[in-house]
This record gives C-alpha cells, structure tokens and sequence, in this order.
C-alpha cells in the first residue's frame, strides 16, 4: 500500500468513527437530539457499528504495520497492531483472546462473544477494551484515541 492510498484509508477510518461517536454524544443533549430528529436521523451513535469497524481497522492497520495484505494472517496482523497500540493493550491482549472474542464475534456472529457493554465513554481511565472481572467493555472513544495514535506514526 503506497502512501497515498494509506493517507487516504487514515481519513475515512477517522471520519466514519468520528461521526458515530459525534452523532452519539449529540444524543446525550435533549435539543440536539430534537435537531437529529428533525433533520430525519434516528438519535444514537451506531455503538455496534463503530465496534465493529474499530476492531476491522485493527486488522487493517495490522497489515500495514506488517506490510502482509495476504489472506492467510488475519489473527497475526490484527494482535500486531493491537498489541502496538500500548502496554496496557499488550498485557490485555496477552490474557484475553481479542481476535476471537471481539472481532470475529462482531464480525461473524453479530455479537461479542462474552458478555460485553459497547459504549462510547467511561469516566474511568484505562484503555479501549476492559474486563472487570464479570464483563467486558469496550469504551469507544478511549480505543478510538489510542488507535488513532498509534495508526498516525504508519
């Protein structure tokens, strides 16, 4: 993948999270959420969707980072670049099969594949993914952040 295509990839990643956490975080306020309706858009960011698009863009940016655009290297590409992203992501990652868990269960099954809340913010620290010892959560703005980070230095 040359520069340019790259660049280009980078932009929409950016703009379809972006507008789904934006379109969220718009709904939180009652006269936004009037203005959403009004214009026609169902009030709420795609939660699941954004999800979802996060952990493909994972694999993605896996494959860049590895330059490996075959088919044969999904799960390889994909705890590449997550465990890149950070130490926290690392150890997270080195516990918990992420590959399996979130990415194929969103993509394939149409659910994570735990019990999971998928939001878009925490007022806790930490990183995007998190396990409490009961459940998983995926905090969307937080792994959005990081990814987003560690995607601008390809």
């Amino acid at each position: 993948m040359d520069s340019i295509k790259l660049n280009q990839a980078k932009i929409f990643i950016a703009t379809d999270i972006k507008r789904e956490l934006a379109l969220a975080k718009a709904s939180q306020s009652l006269w936004k959420k009037t203005i959403l309706k009004a214009l026609g858009i169902p009030p709420g960011g795609g939660n699941f969707l954004t999800a979802l698009c996060l952990l493909s863009y994972t694999e993605f940016a896996g494959r860049v980072l590895n330059n490996d655009f075959s088919d044969s290297n999904s799960r390889t590409n994909f705890d590449s670049f997550f465990s890149s992203i950070g130490s926290g992501y690392k150890a997270f990652n080195e516990s918990h099969n992420v590959y399996k868990t979130f990415r194929c269960g969103l993509a394939h099954e149409y659910y994570v594949k735990e019990s999971c809340v998928i939001a878009i913010t925490s007022t806790q620290e930490g990183i995007g993914i998190r396990w409490d010892g009961q459940r998983y959560y995926i905090i969307l703005d937080a792994y959005y952040n990081d990814f987003m980070k560690k995607l601008s230095e390809l």
